[in-house]
């Protein structure tokens, strides 16, 4: 099932969200930021952020496709 763009625009924003506030309780607990990376919580909230965009960047194709496709179909209106 496929999400509205304003949809995953808002869960791209809470996932960021959740990432940054993640950061500054590993800041608090003196966590490097290169050591983060390995750290389950945080892998797990970045996995979460990544299959968002993921999503953002396969909606932005199908949206591609579909302005083609009616591009060309007004097209072959106009020409007949």
């Amino acid at each position: 099932m496929s999400l509205r763009r304003a949809q995953l625009e808002r869960q791209l924003q809470n996932a960021e969200t959740a990432i940054a506030d993640y950061s500054k309780v590993l800041d608090e607990q003196n966590v490097p930021a290169e050591t983060r990376k390995k750290h389950p919580k945080w892998r797990q909230i970045n996995a979460q952020k990544t299959q968002v965009q993921n999503r953002l960047k396969s909606l932005k194709k199908i949206e591609d496709r579909e302005a083609e496709i009616k591009a060309a179909a007004s097209a072959d209106a106009t020409d007949e």
